[in-house]
């Protein structure tokens, strides 16, 4: 039996479960005792928020620019609520079972997987971008140094920290976002020139268990 994914195919469906999300996200009660981080909390019902508006805008003109864009809308929103459920949703102890079922999500006791933990431990690489102020995180797959991904693993982990320190592990990297892609690129501000930035990467399953982190890469702002 193959993987099912816990995001729809289906993009009725899709626009059904952001719904959902939005109700139990924006319910205050909820919010205070799951102990959600208000930024995360903010960045996923922004993205739920403008995958309907440019559905809505679709639906009314079904032109090609409102294609590519409600395409696009729905891609991020989709990337923000498995983050969103990877770090705040589907370990919380403090959730109620009932609302992560509500979120489409199982319980990791209940949740049925074929994929086991990764176990390949990622190269990084981090490189400038033409701007200096933007870093582009590469996760090279350590069979081949290219960014294929293994055939456990589901996307990656990416991890940072600007200034301080030099952590030992990607654990204590204080930052983190998921994305199902083997390249991410972070931007930062006129501010931030002069700064090092720590960065570690690993791999994830479909269900969000983790494998190694990589090591500890070093990258100058500016």
């Amino acid at each position: 039996m193959a993987y099912k994914d816990w995001i729809p195919s289906r993009e009725l469906d899709v626009i059904e479960l952001c719904l959902k999300w939005k109700a139990v996200l924006e319910d205050p009660v909820k919010v205070a005792a799951y102990g959600w981080d208000p930024t995360a909390l903010a960045v996923v019902l922004a993205m739920i928020g403008g995958f309907l508006a440019a559905y809505e805008s679709y639906r009314m003109d079904d032109s090609s620019v409102n294609r590519i864009a409600k395409n696009k809308a729905k891609e991020k929103c989709i990337d923000e609520m498995r983050d969103f459920a990877n770090s705040s949703v589907r370990f919380n102890k403090k959730m109620e079972e009932v609302d992560k079922v509500q979120l489409g999500i199982s319980s990791r006791k209940t949740t049925i997987t074929h994929h086991p933990t990764p176990t390949a431990r990622p190269d990084i690489v981090v490189e400038n971008t033409r701007s200096h102020f933007e870093h582009r995180i590469l996760a090279l797959n350590p069979n081949n140094r290219k960014t294929s991904k293994p055939d456990d693993v589901y996307g990656v982990r990416y991890g940072w920290q600007v200034g301080g320190d030099k952590p030992t592990s990607g654990d204590y990297l204080p930052k983190a976002k998921f994305n199902r892609r083997t390249s991410l690129i972070l931007a930062y501000t006129e501010a931030d020139k002069g700064k090092t930035v720590y960065y570690a990467i690993c791999y994830e399953n479909g269900r969000g268990d983790q494998g190694p982190w990589s090591s500890i890469e070093e990258a100058l702002i500016g």
